[in-house]
């Protein structure tokens, strides 16, 4: 997304933000270089330095993430999280799977993260038969309300649920969409009702990056 001018909040508050933003290590500097050159989405900055902060402060030790893509979302929770935890993250195209791979391999994670080469909502209904700490959302934004009904059951008391992409350029709320973005528009407004509303959750949404979403599970 940071090919694009910030659409959620001012300009010019966007880049004094991002020049707060700590620089990134040598690795992750490569794979945010890669991403822009392929045009493969991957979390902005921004969004890696909030998911660091919550895994250090909550600790989990069972994580997903829905939607490896070259698997820097994945190595930015498994470095947060340490040692004794463990991330599954999933990726359908075998192409990109082996990115992330080598990518994980070359953080020296590759113990602590497992790539699974599948279709996102047959690898929820897989892994949610056991406990989930901390999910992380970033994959096809249709399938975004699918993905909590999902989650939702296996998540533990004080687990956290967060999902990127929730504003998706502004549009969501706007009363005008463009026709090619109304069916991802339209599961971002029902994710974000569902999830707002959802009687097991405490949730927010925040606009920051390009929207994230935030609960925690009561």
């Amino acid at each position: 997304m940071k090919g694009e001018s910030d659409a959620i909040i001012q300009g010019h508050v966007a880049s004094y933000l991002a020049s707060l933003e700590a620089p990134r290590d040598a690795l992750l500097a490569r794979m945010e270089a890669h991403a822009e050159r392929d045009n493969q989405p991957i979390s902005d900055p921004e969004v890696a330095n909030f998911l660091r902060i919550l895994v250090h402060a909550t600790q989990p030790t069972q994580l997903v993430e829905v939607g490896t893509n070259i698997g820097y979302g994945a190595i930015v929770l498994a470095r947060a999280a340490g040692e004794k935890a463990h991330v599954d993250t999933v990726e359908l195209r075998a192409e990109t799977v082996k990115i992330a791979r080598g990518y994980i391999e070359e953080a020296g994670l590759g113990s602590r993260v497992t790539v699974h080469e599948a279709d996102t909502l047959s690898f929820l209904k897989a892994r949610c038969a056991k406990p989930v700490h901390f999910a992380y959302i970033d994959c096809v934004k249709e399938d975004y309300p699918a993905y909590l009904d999902l989650l939702a059951p296996a998540m533990t008391k004080g687990g956290l649920i967060v999902a990127d992409n929730v504003l998706w350029r502004g549009m969501v709320g706007q009363p005008n969409v463009p026709d090619k973005e109304k069916a991802r528009v339209a599961g971002l407004a029902a994710f974000n009702a569902k999830l707002t509303k959802h009687a097991d959750f405490t949730a927010t949404v925040l606009p920051f990056g390009d929207g994230v979403a935030v609960a925690t599970k009561n």
